[in-house]
């Protein structure tokens, strides 16, 4: 069973491996840095890719279309998003410095290209007292995409999220689905840190320090988030495996906090 681990996110010029293609059954993670007047050429191979914008002014030619991914900041609005299928060629021209990470899922099956706007997004508040926090649902089971499921949390200050601990690591009917998640974390200001838990996996447990741009693998167990006080918490999440319903199992311990 592959262990849970953290990288950081490279930040050059270009496209950066962050989580390898292979790590993982599913996933892997790129971050695509462009500055200002800068072009790149992008093939999607045997991935679906949804594009999410960290801060970006950015056209994408793909398919005869154009689509125009903008974003300020993922503290200051919300992410439209991009979703190319596999076997898919696309341009990317910056009028801006610009990041975009790059959420690939392997699939045997070619689906269409898919645009969600910052209007389409749904944004809702979970959880209460300090594990409450905001949740935007980008590419949900509604989106027609072929594998991935995506989204953003934001913790306030000194809060928790993916609380109560939850887990999606077995497949059991009704119960459970089991798909693989990747988060990629931000902090503001810069230089704060947060924690994220992995157990239960019936391996040793993990916790690590999580800090501005660094990624953690979660290919099994509860996961729980926590930011430190003084510092919001930002964590892009994405997960592929058996189909695409979302059926978390909260850990029979603190389920009476649901």
């Amino acid at each position: 069973m592959p262990r849970p681990f953290k990288k950081k996110a490279p930040r050059s010029p270009g496209l950066n491996p962050v989580i390898e293609e292979g790590v993982m059954e599913f996933l892997s993670l790129d971050l695509l840095s462009l500055g200002k007047g800068g072009s790149f050429e992008y093939s999607t191979g045997g991935s679906e890719v949804a594009v999410v914008p960290m801060k970006a002014t950015v056209r994408v030619e793909t398919g005869g279309e154009s689509y125009m991914l903008e974003r300020s900041g993922v503290f200051s609005e919300n992410a439209s998003a991009l979703c190319l299928p596999r076997d898919t060629k696309a341009v990317f021209h910056a009028a801006a410095d610009s990041e975009l990470a790059l959420c690939k899922a392997r699939t045997k099956t070619k689906g269409k290209t898919i645009f969600v706007p910052k209007e389409g997004v749904k944004e809702k508040t979970v959880g209460r007292n300090n594990w409450e926090r905001k949740v935007v649902d980008i590419i949900d089971p509604s989106v027609k995409a072929e594998r991935l499921v995506l989204g953003e949390t934001f913790n306030a200050p000194g809060s928790w999220s993916s609380f109560p601990p939850h887990k999606h690591d077995t497949y059991s009917p009704g119960v459970e689905a089991k798909m693989e998640e990747i988060y990629l974390f931000r902090l503001d200001p810069a230089e704060g840190f947060g924690t994220q838990t992995v157990y239960g996996g019936g391996e040793s447990d993990y916790s690590f320090k999580v800090e501005d741009y660094d990624a953690v693998t979660i290919p099994w167990g509860y996961h729980p988030v926590s930011a430190m006080p003084g510092y919001r918490l930002y964590y892009l999440w994405f997960l592929a495996g058996e189909g695409r319903t979302l059926m978390p199992k909260t850990d029979p311990r603190y389920k009476w906090l649901e």
